[in-house]
């Protein structure tokens, strides 16, 4: 649709892989390039990882190509992976041209050696593709590996390239699948784009397309762009496509920083990018610093902390390619928040009574809490009537007083609960003097049956023990 009003012989940001369009930034060239070492090896596995919208698929489709016009290469690609190991191999055999395939699984491995053989033999190679490999199982991993078994004359008769999210790392690192990661040539992780490769992301797709700087796109764009697409190149081609499209249903021959606020909130609105994407105001921050931009000169000191911004992106920790042959550690790179003590703040009293002692009010018996409270809160205080200042509770390290009128409340409360605790006490202490002059007593008594004669005696010998307890 505005590729007719801009000018362009096709839309140049479409979401479907095309190789035609493809940037080399700095981690796909990388990629690329140890992608064409592992396949001149001609053996096991190649796995490719990264966020979805990266370019994996793209990437090989590229390579795929250019191999495919230089050597005899036989490729299928599988994408559809959630599937046990015998529908598995009876895919990958159909996808090498087999149709009329045996019932039973030994049959289809067989037609299968014996397609690979032939091809061999006529000089061709095999290569098997399977995206969105995570969702393999350890079983269809394990008939994968077995494929990469056979051989003739010591040659391996095919190679398979795994394509998948940071889940295939995993997965291939599991003890159990040991086997099949000691047959890995090489990984490659791809990598989001930088803000400067955004920037050359976009305007090399716009010149294949045939774009001649109609429309004009603003230099304040770009980190937005980047910011809201966190460097995907899926995303880039989103927004990009929506930017296009709302230039020319309005006409512009400059698009603006202005145009990609409207834009990025339709998107967001329609939930086409994720609300995570995006942390408070984001474009009034911007809009503060660049509100008409008109050529690069006039935006470099202002979008300096635009800029600075560093999207959040999980990458696998230090290279994004590794080959196998040296090691392949898992990276998991665990970060630990430890909070500090929590500060000890001590709290100190004004000097200034809450209340005056004729302000307390005296009770006869306890009054529940509630009752308190409610006669309390309806109760203005005294200070509050004359105008005098609110008396203040202060800490060492705030100035916030309380309100005065919480003050008696908390007194009280803490006065019933004193009064309370010492009755208990004296209850206490008047058990344990009944308990000793009873157990005079029954003494005094087995002492009167042994002895009749003594017992006026004993009596006064008790009373002077029980004045000496009683003083």
């Amino acid at each position: 649709m505005y590729e007719a009003f801009y000018g362009l012989n096709e839309e140049p940001f479409r979401l479907s892989s095309d190789y035609r369009f493809c940037y080399g930034h700095k981690s796909y060239s990388r990629a690329k390039a140890y992608m064409q070492y592992a396949f001149e090896r001609a053996e096991g596995f190649v796995m490719i990882t990264g966020q979805p919208g990266t370019g994996k698929t793209t990437l090989v489709n590229e390579l795929t190509h250019t191999l495919d016009s230089e050597d005899p290469v036989k490729i299928a690609m599988l994408v559809t992976t959630q599937m046990d190991s015998s529908d598995l191999l009876r895919m990958v055999a159909y996808h090498f041209g087999l149709t009329d395939l045996g019932q039973s699984k030994s049959e289809v491995l067989q037609q299968l050696t014996n397609m690979l053989t032939q091809n061999h033999r006529s000089g061709g190679r095999a290569l098997l593709i399977i995206d969105e490999a995570q969702g393999l199982t350890i079983n269809s991993l394990e008939e994968l590996r077995l494929l990469t078994n056979l051989q003739v004359d010591n040659t391996p008769l095919i190679q398979i390239f795994l394509l998948g999210q940071e889940a295939l790392k995993k997965l291939i690192h599991r003890p159990e699948m040991e086997q099949v990661h000691q047959r890995l040539v090489a990984t490659c992780f791809l990598k989001p784009l930088e803000l400067d490769e955004t920037k050359a992301f976009v305007q090399h797709r716009l010149r294949v397309a045939g774009w001649s700087n109609r429309p004009v796109i603003s230099e304040a764009v770009y980190p937005v762009i980047h910011k809201f697409s966190q460097g995907i190149p899926r995303r880039i081609n989103l927004i990009c496509s929506r930017l296009f499209l709302y230039g020319s249903i309005e006409e512009l021959e400059t698009i603006r920083l202005a145009d990609s606020e409207v834009v990025i909130g339709e998107l967001l609105s329609e939930q086409l990018l994720s609300d995570g994407l995006v942390i408070g105001d984001e474009f009034n921050a911007v809009d503060a610093y660049e509100p008409e931009p008109n050529d690069v000169s006039e935006t470099e000191g202002d979008l300096a902390e635009v800029d600075a911004y560093q999207p959040p992106v999980e990458m696998s920790g230090s290279e994004d390619f590794e080959l196998i042959e040296e090691s392949f550690p898992e990276k998991n790179a665990a970060q630990t928040a430890v909070s500090g003590p929590a500060p000890d703040e001590s709290f100190e009293v004004a000097s200034n009574p809450l209340l005056p002692e004729s302000e307390v009010p005296t009770l006869s018996k306890p009054l529940p809490i509630s009752s308190l409270n409610n006669e309390l809160k309806e109760a203005p205080s005294q200070n509050q009537e004359a105008g005098k200042a609110s008396p203040e509770i202060r800490t060492a390290k705030h100035s916030d007083a309380f309100r005065s009128r919480e003050a008696p409340e908390h007194l009280l409360t803490d006065s019933l609960h004193y009064s309370e605790e010492y009755k208990d006490k004296d209850y206490s202490v008047g058990l344990i003097l009944l308990s000793v002059v009873a157990v005079l007593l029954i003494v005094t008594m087995v002492l009167f049956l042994i002895s009749p004669e003594g017992f006026v005696e004993q009596v006064y010998r008790l009373k002077g023990l029980i004045d000496a307890l009683l003083a």
